[in-house]
This record gives C-alpha cells, sequence and structure tokens, in this order.
C-alpha cells in the first residue's frame, strides 16, 4: 500500500526551550513524503530514496512502523521532498519526520490525528539530538496548520487556531544554519524567568506581543542582532518581527497588502526574500 502526507515550514512565536511552553505557526512551504509498504518474504528491507536518506528519516521510518504495522515483515520504499531550508530555524525537521510519520501511518491502514504524528514526531527529534524539547509545537503546526501553543514536556494542546485571513509573513533567511537546540538548551534555561512572560503572552492568544519578547531574549543568546531591520520593517508596515527558533530566520508578519513593502526593505544579497502564507487550521486541537 502507498502513503503519502504533506507537511509544511513554520515559524516561532515563542521557543520552547525556556519554559516547556512552546508558539508556532505553519507558513506554506511544503514538504511531501511517499511511503511504499508491500509484503516481503525473507525479512524486512528498506529503500529510501538517496536524496532524502538520513538519521532523521531512518529514525521517524523506524517509530512509524513500530507504531503502525509492527511485527511484520515489509519491503518499504520511501521519498520525501522538501523545499524547507534545512537548520535556519523554519523546522524543516519537524516537518520531514512528521511527514514520513503520517506517510508511513496511511501506508499501514491508518490515520492517526495530527496531535499522535506530532508527539512521535518529538520522539524521534529528541533520539537523533536534534531537539531538547521534541519541539511538540513545531511539528504540531507542521502537521495540523494554523497557530499552535503547547506544553512540550507534556505533550499538551494549549490552543490552536486560525490566524487572522488578511495576515502574511516575510521571511529574511541568511545561508547561515544554526547549531541545534541541544547546544542552546542550558543557556536558554537560565533565561527562563524571563521567557515566561512570552509563554504567558501566546497562550493569551497575543502571539505577536510573545513573538517580539521571545526575539528580544533569543537574539540576546544565540548572537544574532536585527533589532535595526525588526524596527525599519515595522516602519514599513510589519505587525510584528521575530527570529524564528535559533534563527537565523527572520520572520515580518503583516496584512498582505503591505508584504511586497516589506519584502523590498529586505537587505539585497545577503540572505533568501520569502513571501510565504499562514495555513489554516486542518482542525483545531483545542484552547
Amino acid at each position: 500500500m502507498k502513503g503519502t502526507a504533506r507537511t509544511t515550514a513554520a515559524i516561532s512565536f515563542v521557543n520552547a526551550l525556556f519554559t516547556g511552553i512552546g508558539s508556532a505557526a505553519g507558513v506554506s512551504i511544503p514538504v511531501d513524503a511517499t511511503v511504499d509498504l508491500a509484503p516481503a518474504r525473507a525479512g524486512a528491507r528498506v529503500a529510501i530514496d538517496a536524496s532524502a536518506d538520513s538519521p532523521l528519516t531512518r529514525a521517524a521510518l523506524g517509530v512509524a512502523l513500530r507504531r503502525f504495522a509492527p511485527d511484520r515483515d515489509l519491503k518499504v520504499a520511501v521519498s520525501v521532498r522538501s523545499e524547507i531550508p534545512p537548520a535556519r530555524g523554519l523546522k524543516s525537521s519537524s516537518a520531514v519526520s512528521a511527514a514520513v510519520i503520517a506517510a508511513t501511518a496511511r501506508a499501514a491502514g491508518t490515520h492517526p490525528d495530527a496531535s499522535e504524528v506530532a508527539r512521535l514526531s518529538a520522539e524521534v527529534a529528541r533520539s537523533v539530538g536534534l531537539s531538547a524539547t521534541g519541539a511538540f509545537d513545531d511539528a504540531l503546526a507542521a502537521v495540523a496548520g494554523g497557530a499552535v501553543v503547547t506544553d512540550v514536556r507534556a505533550g499538551e494542546v494549549l490552543r490552536h487556531e486560525r490566524l487572522p485571513t488578511d495576515w502574511g509573513v516575510v521571511l529574511y533567511v541568511p545561508r547561515s544554519h544554526h547549531l541545534p537546540s541541544t547546544h542552546w538548551a542550558e543557556a536558554f534555561a537560565r533565561r527562563a524567568a524571563e521567557g515566561r512572560a512570552a509563554g504567558d503572552l501566546a497562550r493569551e492568544g497575543r502571539y505577536l506581543e510573545a513573538m517580539e519578547r521571545n526575539t528580544e531574549l533569543v537574539e540576546a543568546i544565540v548572537g544574532l542582532d536585527y533589532r535595526p531591520l525588526r524596527r525599519e520593517l515595522e516602519r514599513q508596515g510589519a505587525l510584528g518581527c521575530g527570529v524564528s527558533g535559533m534563527g537565523p530566520t527572520l520572520a515580518a508578519v503583516a496584512p498582505t497588502e503591505r508584504l511586497p513593502r516589506l519584502y523590498e526593505a529586505l537587505p539585497v544579497g545577503e540572505a533568501e526574500r520569502w513571501v510565504v502564507a499562514f495555513v489554516p487550521p486542518t482542525r483545531p486541537e483545542g484552547r
């Protein structure tokens, strides 16, 4: 049987490394995964497209097979196509692992809800050392769209809702890469008292205020300084600007008619510039 799944990138409102409360929203940069499962006569065999083969993909496939197709000898073929630039703060790892998990489940004839897929993705992220928290918030936003607020330690969804339909995002995506969140976990934990305010704002649905508070702390920890660019984007009509994840991506949220102006305000040649849409929620999971 064949299973397919699409997930997307996401941007951060609140980094869960501070207190375990994380908030993110899905944006329209896709990942597509296809998994073929067939009976195997001489033990399990796995073929993963060379472009998609990685410890992350193999771990996601392993978790999904144990959960959705246990005790079966299978011939497995996996392909993944991702348009998300990796290690830039746009949740590529969460999106890829979640897509592989969802596609494997569908190939096995099951249809888990978004929360289950996101929790399994978080398990994978921790197991391969890519995320100190598992990034349940990022994975849920990648799978289910919308804006989410989660308690990543408890695997609990605190909010999941649609953002205003006239909002869009401009992304400033430098070509440098961030280190895994495990590298920064202690530094973020030391600022937990300050980071709690950003989590509280997100829990109230005040996402752009949360993004601003979160960004001031993240920039100080990881050594970024987007303050002049953020102020300029706000002068050009941005409702809010913030570092996504550990960076280096900067996201600016604005009404869609202002996005071209923000795009033109970004420096040319120093980074990629993207205009993307927020992904509407497929099914709100809770408030």
